[in-house]
């Protein structure tokens, strides 16, 4: 059986940038999934709309995603986009 792994990755955005954080993330998780097929999904806190979280869900190749995760990132200048001080936290979860 594989191990199947979920990705969870929160920070907080600089708001006079959402717009073009939107267009970048999209592009991003398009190239992703074209190189993972792992689709991925964005969400906002509830109580804190600057606060941010991709999904990511049922990765089977944990090495293989996290490189081509944090390449993605790069590539697509997604830390342009944080509030200062802030940084890209990643959680990983797998079924109990």
């Amino acid at each position: 059986m594989t191990l199947r792994i979920d990705y969870y990755i929160y920070y907080r955005i600089d708001a006079a940038r959402e717009i073009a954080l939107l267009a970048a993330l999209a592009d991003m998780q398009a190239s992703l999934q074209a190189a993972t097929g792992v689709a991925g999904r964005v969400r906002r806190r509830l109580d804190d709309p600057q606060t941010w979280m991709e999904v990511y869900e049922g990765v089977r190749n944990q090495r293989l995603f996290e490189l081509e995760l944090g390449s993605h990132v790069l590539s697509h200048g997604l830390n342009d986009f944080l509030a200062p001080e802030s940084v890209r936290h990643l959680e990983r979860f797998r079924a109990a």
